[in-house]
């Protein structure tokens, strides 16, 4: 099993390669794209400047840097395209090539379907944006040449295991930590990275600073009832369609209304400030490694550095614990914990990509 880590810049490749990280991703964005579409029109889903490159050069000393480590690079190409702009991400596939870049992210079916007539040799992965729950969606993707699907973070444990076990042929990718967004990539249409546009002088400078996860790990820090009443609060104005406030029904033919009350209320309180800020499953990996799950996949290409370390760093320590120590399974979540905590600096509070109810749902079908 690989840790995948966002990548950004050569240098970030070079710590990272000596951190652990054993698979990168990252994005780019030209300012040709950016001048024609703007950043909203992310070509990778990212719509943050700061997430992206701007050009092929740094992802050709960036694919050196990683193949020197014995690390695979992978650019995302992920977003849906319009036929006008068919031609320019045709010029993208060649660059990376060029650079050796070792795979190619892919969300459109018109581009996976044209990608080996553009010249294309490296390895196909369906993105989340493909939206996989079952097994005939990647049989589908297999047939169209993929040989990686990044299963959607919505999939509890059970489900991951059963395809992952199912598919044998196929590599399967999970999300592991950071940005546990409650929407379905694929279904959702939200626009990201607006103020990018709208108010570009006081959005851009405290991003390219990071300043907004200093803010949010800041935050986290703070005791409850003031944290809360903060994240759910407007002070800082619309940052995306995610944080505004939904009203939340819940339709179930099996849910007591006890339960309904309480998902509702989960639900209504999950969209804000907070909204997937930092979300873990390291304490799912015992059932992600035994499913056969090849690559954990960790969210955050705009995040500092240090963060990006930190991540590699806590799910590589979590990895080796299991599989030296092979401790039960209580103790090696109850280390995840404490590891968490000493890592980052605030606890887990659970926000768990995948709860531990689906943990042990998962385990049952081994």
């Amino acid at each position: 099993m690989k840790i995948l880590s966002p990548v950004k810049s050569v240098r970030e490749a070079r710590e990272l390669v000596a951190a652990g990280a054993e698979e990168f991703y990252c994005g780019v964005m030209p300012g040709s794209w950016q001048a024609r579409y703007s950043n909203v029109a992310s070509p990778n889903r990212r719509e943050w400047a700061v997430s992206n490159m701007t050009g092929f050069d740094e992802v050709t000393t960036m694919a050196e840097v990683a193949h020197a480590g014995g690390t695979r690079l992978f650019l995302a190409l992920n977003a849906l395209y319009t036929e006008k702009q068919y031609p320019e991400i045709e010029e993208f596939v060649r660059q990376a090539g060029k650079s050796r870049v070792d795979a190619l992210i892919v969300a459109d079916l018109g581009l996976l379907l044209d990608l080996r007539r553009m010249g294309w040799e490296g390895d196909i992965h369906v993105s989340t944006g493909g939206t996989i729950f079952n097994d005939e969606t990647v049989a589908f993707y297999r047939e169209l040449g993929a040989c990686r699907v990044i299963l959607e973070r919505q999939n509890r444990i059970s489900e991951i295991v059963a395809l992952a076990r199912n598919n044998p042929d196929l590599e399967v990718e999970t999300f592991i930590l950071n940005c546990g967004c409650k929407n379905i990539d694929g279904f959702c249409t939200h626009h990201h990275g607006i103020n990018e546009v709208r108010v570009p002088l006081w959005w851009n400078v405290p991003k390219k600073l990071r300043l907004d996860h200093y803010l949010l790990s800041y935050m986290k820090r703070m005791p409850l009832p003031v944290r809360e009443k903060i994240s759910h609060s407007s002070m800082f104005g619309s940052v995306g369609a995610c944080f505004l406030s939904y009203d939340i029904d819940i339709a179930s033919a099996t849910a007591s209304p006890e339960r309904q009350n309480q998902l509702r209320t989960t639900f209504r309180n999950s969209f804000n400030l907070f909204s997937g800020f930092d979300t873990c499953g390291a304490c799912a990996m015992p059932d992600l490694l035994a499913a056969g799950v090849k690559s954990l996949k960790i969210v955050g290409r705009g995040n500092p550095l240090h963060k990006k370390l930190q991540d590699v760093r806590f799910l590589k320590t979590c990895r080796e614990y299991w599989t030296e120590q092979q401790p039960q399974r209580k103790d090696y979540e109850s280390f995840c914990r404490t590891l968490y905590r000493k890592t980052y600096g605030y606890a887990c509070d659970n926000w768990c990509y995948y709860p531990l109810e689906d943990a042990a749902i998962g385990a049952e079908t081994l």
